[in-house]
């Protein structure tokens, strides 16, 4: 019975994390939620841990119990090594999230409704069971281990001599513990610090033991804990439990709780990790315990060194996996922005006329901003002067360059079929694209001066250059649009802005007022209809000159399209 009963609950574990990490964005929210339930894994954040991400970590935790579930099975109940290793760990890493359930129903931080009680009452029911499995488990693998002994006959007398681990166990066993310690301790204080329940509990405790020594007082109480809570109850440590070993007294027999209390708490003896090299570990001597083999009733435990490999071969794999997911991430997104501007310059250059600035991007060694200013414009060709210009942070920088050196400027003739060729069609032509596919872009090439240039954006002289950036939602109210309004120009006031739809309500009561690059102007929409949403911003400049823009965009678009129609 137990049997089916620790390989399903080990097949549950694994294979729902497994499925959570590849698949969670091809299954429906509800299966996915189910999974959720039982995904219990070594890490519950996403932060690297000893420069290894926390996904690699759980990929390599989930393929172990795994591998553990089968290989318990398949050998009829003879290797358990990684399920006692597993079992407990995750036992103990995930009571502290138990005991934060259990206060977040007692003090939540908005008031539960019936239903929200009795789901997290019933969640946290589920949660209680699945570790008390993971207790009865390792209990009942416990007891299909025993300790390994002779028994040696003397004429009148029977000994029997048990096997005491060797001081490489030892090691390994400090080594081991100290990094499964290190993991669940920095996970319980990373939780319990970015709670804002705790957050005034940790700064009152840290005051009172100062900054300095806080982290040796942690590092001390929460290691005693591990150590005796680990040996009081199994018998064995993390790494214990992958040498087969455990900690009795001289005659084999199970200490007591006061015992492992007792040498949980010499372990903080100064330089006791070194005090195997010697006779004997000091925690050993003070307590009187000592740590005994058991039989091997599986595999040899050298044959687990092939572990090693196979998990820098998974860790290898999954950070350039990682890697290669996050350049691809990026390369959309960045598709993404470059086609929102590509949209708003298309646009801009329908309207151009003898005061549009087109912004080439600037040389990395050059500080100087290049322009093409346009100078005549007819139906088929337009003639621009090329303008380099140093940004002062004066307002009107590119207006004062362009007077000082507007007869000395020299001048292109371009088709408007030449403009589309300066429009960059792919991130991967972007001089900001740094990896081997890079794509190269010509632009204008019979024209040295543009060869390799590409519009970066299109202004006004002597007026307001408006952009809107869509501001992140971090409320509950999915109907609520919020985008930043920048000047980039002149110093203006905006007017007054005027909606299209009728089932938006924009915010026209904080209208007129001033705007300019040192005054962010927002505009918040609220109502059905903002997933497309468009309207129009009426701003009068200094010398009371009005100029109307047209803003819209969908709520997926990091900057929204903004066109002058007058």
């Amino acid at each position: 019975m137990y049997k089916k009963i620790i390989t399903l609950l080990a097949l549950l574990i694994s294979l729902s994390g497994l499925i959570l990490q590849f698949f969670y964005d091809d299954i429906n929210q509800t299966f996915s939620s189910i999974l959720y339930q039982f995904n219990y894994n070594l890490l519950i954040i996403g932060d690297d841990i000893l420069w290894i991400s926390g996904n690699s970590w759980s990929l390599l935790f989930n393929i172990m119990v795994f591998i553990g579930a089968l290989a318990f099975y398949l050998s009829k109940e003879k290797e358990i090594r990684l399920l006692r290793f597993a079992f407990p760990v995750l036992l103990i890493s995930k009571s502290y999230i138990v005991l934060l359930h259990f206060y977040f129903i007692f003090y939540p931080e908005q008031p539960l409704s019936g239903i929200e009680i009795v789901y997290s009452i019933g969640l946290l029911g589920l949660r209680i069971f699945i570790l008390y499995l993971f207790y009865k488990s390792t209990l009942y693998l416990n007891k299909l281990k025993e300790i390994d002994s002779e028994t040696l006959v003397y004429t009148r007398t029977t000994e029997i001599s048990y096997f005491k681990a060797s001081k490489w166990q030892r090691l390994f066993h400090f080594i081991f513990d100290a990094v499964i310690f290190g993991i669940i301790g920095f996970q319980f204080l990373l939780v319990f610090a970015r709670s804002k329940e705790f957050q005034s509990d940790f700064r009152s405790i840290e005051i009172l033991f100062n900054r300095q020594i806080f982290p040796s007082v942690l590092v001390l109480f929460f290691g005693t804990l591990f150590y005796f809570v680990f040996e009081s109850l199994f018998q064995a440590t993390p790494g214990k439990f992958l040498t087969e070993s455990r900690v009795t007294d001289k005659n084999g027999a199970k200490v007591s709780a006061l015992t492992v209390f007792k040498r949980s708490l010499s372990r903080n003896i100064p330089f006791d990790p070194l005090s195997f090299l010697g006779k004997g570990n000091w925690h050993d001597s003070v307590s009187n315990t000592v740590v005994y083999k058991e039989k091997q009733t599986g595999i040899k435990g050298k044959y687990y060194l092939l572990l090693i490999p196979v998990c820098a071969i998974v860790l290898t794999s999954m950070h350039y996996w990682e890697v290669r997911i996050k350049k691809e991430m990026d390369l959309e997104y960045s598709n993404k922005v470059l086609r929102e501007k590509n949209e708003k310059i298309v646009e801009s250059l329908k309207t151009i006329d003898t005061n549009t600035v087109l912004q080439l991007p600037t040389n990395a060694f050059n500080f100087r901003n290049i322009f093409l200013k346009t100078e005549k414009v007819a139906d088929s060709i337009i003639e621009f002067s090329v303008l380099y210009v140093e940004e002062t942070g004066d307002d009107l920088y590119i207006e004062k360059g362009y007077e000082n050196a507007k007869g000395r400027l020299r001048r292109v003739k371009l088709k408007r079929s030449d403009l589309q060729r300066m429009i960059l069609r792919d991130f991967k032509q972007s001089p900001h694209y740094e990896e081997d596919d890079k794509k190269p872009f010509l632009g204008i090439s019979e024209i040295p001066a543009l060869k390799g240039k590409y519009i970066d954006d299109v202004l006004e002289l002597n007026s307001p250059n408006l952009k809107a950036i869509f501001e992140p939602n971090f409320t509950d109210n999915e109907l609520l649009l919020k985008l930043r309004l920048h000047n980039q120009g002149i110093p203006a006031e905006v007017v007054s802005i005027i909606p299209e739809s009728k089932n938006v309500k924009w915010n026209v009561d904080d209208f007129p007022t001033d705007f300019d690059d040192n005054y962010i102007v927002y505009l918040i929409a609220e109502g059905k209809g903002i997933e497309n949403y468009k309207l129009k911003v009426i701003v009068n400049d200094s010398l009371n000159k009005q100029f109307i823009y047209e803003i819209s965009g969908t709520k997926d678009q990091h900057e929204a399209t903004v066109i002058l129609l007058k």
